[in-house]
């Protein structure tokens, strides 16, 4: 696992950290390859901080000075650099942000309402939601995608899946508004604390960060892939053997 990418991108701290803490986490995240051949004066004056706060920073992430970072980062960048060990990282790092025993509860809700499931994802979610559609489909479990507020009222007697990987889509939440109100059991693969997972009836989460690069957000699915991976399997071993 990083060192320091994932820390910076996270920044999930047992503290609340300053202005100037957090300025300089910006620099070193949006310069990660020219800091292991700065001095700490050179960071100070390019992110407008101060040694000082520099120095803070580097113990909020668990080093002893400027120095041991810029150690760490280039261990990091060496990681990325190596095409094969960054996608084994990668990997490890989104399995590490799943919990896989929170499947229990949702696959044996899948299992109950096996006849009665609709899946509901928007964007890269959409796909993963498709993806999922097959899947329970080989197993004989009939899955439906709905894509519209209107088609929930045909199928009030089901249960729903939401698919989202941050929780907070506002589409998201009128699905699970619309399905509330029609008394529908509303179950989910999504993001740990977010207002998807608080409105759920039952939810398989995970704890992945939302990825940007250059401001731009992107939706990664891996993690999600992964999560209904194992819900599939343990149908697979628990109730379709055969299969």
């Amino acid at each position: 696992m990083y060192h320091v990418i994932h820390q910076l991108k996270e920044r999930n701290f047992d503290r609340p950290i300053t202005k100037s803490e957090a300025a300089v986490l910006d620099y070193l995240e949006e310069n990660i390859r020219k800091v292991p051949n700065q001095t700490v004066v050179k960071v100070a004056q390019e992110s407008y901080t101060s040694q000082a706060s520099i120095n803070r920073a580097c113990k909020l992430m668990g080093f002893k000075g400027f120095s041991e970072l810029k150690y760490a980062i280039k261990e990091d960048l060496n990681m990325i650099d190596s095409k094969t060990n960054r996608h084994i990282r990668d990997t490890e790092y989104f399995l590490s942000k799943v919990n896989f025993n929170h499947s229990n509860e949702l696959i044996k809700r899948i299992y109950s309402k096996r006849n009665k499931i609709l899946l509901f994802g928007l964007g890269a979610s959409n796909v993963s939601a498709q993806y999922m559609t097959r899947q329970l489909l080989y197993l004989g479990i009939p899955a439906i995608i709905v894509s519209e507020l209107q088609m929930l009222k045909r199928f009030n007697d089901y249960s729903i899946l939401i698919l989202s990987n941050s929780g907070e889509t506002q589409r998201c939440l009128q699905i699970i508004k619309e399905a509330k109100n029609l008394n529908m059991e509303i179950l989910s693969i999504t993001k740990k604390d977010s207002s998807v997972m608080s409105k759920s009836d039952c939810s398989f989460y995970h704890d992945v960060p939302v990825d940007k690069m250059e401001g731009i957000s992107r939706e990664q699915q891996l993690h999600i892939i992964l999560m209904i991976n194992e819900v599939i399997n343990q149908l697979k071993t628990n109730y379709f053997p055969k299969y």
